[in-house]
């Protein structure tokens, strides 16, 4: 720990993200949060999800966990990132991981990016995922889509049917791709995600997410 930061830490002591409680490194959270928190699975994905191998999820979306999202997203307080990163970390199951070759984020719509300033999926994975892997930024939207949480199921998936391309300078082709994003509620962006790389000849495509409502 650098001197600036022992000094930041005495004068703004590291707590807990849900309770507050004190912590010993900013980001951490205290045992009783993690434990009401930390709900990592294999997300039993809908049968229309079809391109997008399988999925894990760290945490449920809901209570503290859907506030620090929505937190990040829509106030930018990007500071939260690094108790997503905690969790990040307690991944229990590496070993799957072990054919990833790239980790591709779900990109934003240009002028969402141009008045948000920033892309949730790369401020809660890149960091972490560029110490293992290649970070590409290979998708691009190519139009505008509504906002899904205001839509059901169906218009979900319509919302976003050929929504994305994978960029032409970018070759996915052979690749293991690990598509990483905020959420998965149905499951329908990252689908339309996975079926832009694999029409692009990628080898597998696999997601994480930080929480999900799914089971």
């Amino acid at each position: 720990m650098s001197l600036i930061t022992h000094l930041f830490n005495l004068l703004y002591p590291p707590r807990c993200p849900a309770c507050g409680a004190l912590v010993a490194r900013d980001g951490d959270w205290c045992p009783s949060c993690l434990a009401a928190v930390w709900h990592p699975r294999r997300i039993n994905k809908p049968a229309a999800v079809r391109h997008l191998a399988a999925c894990y999820c760290l945490a449920d979306y809901r209570g503290v966990m859907r506030h620090i999202l929505h937190d990040i997203k829509y106030n930018g307080k990007q500071g939260k990132c690094r108790a997503c990163r905690v969790l990040l970390d307690r991944f229990p199951w590496p070993e799957r991981f072990d054919r990833i070759d790239r980790v591709v984020p779900v990109p934003l719509a240009p002028e969402k990016l141009q008045r948000r300033g920033f892309n949730q999926a790369e401020a809660l994975f890149r960091d972490w995922a560029s110490v293992r892997w290649d970070w590409c930024d290979a998708l691009q939207r190519l139009r505008p889509t509504k906002v899904q949480w205001q839509l059901c199921r169906d218009e979900r998936k319509e919302n976003v049917h050929d929504a994305f391309a994978v960029k032409e300078t970018v070759p996915v082709q052979g690749k293991h791709i690990l598509l990483v994003d905020d959420i998965f509620t149905t499951g329908a962006t990252l689908e339309a995600c996975a079926q832009a790389l694999t029409k692009k000849g990628a080898t597998s495509v696999t997601g994480l997410v930080i929480a999900s409502g799914a089971p």
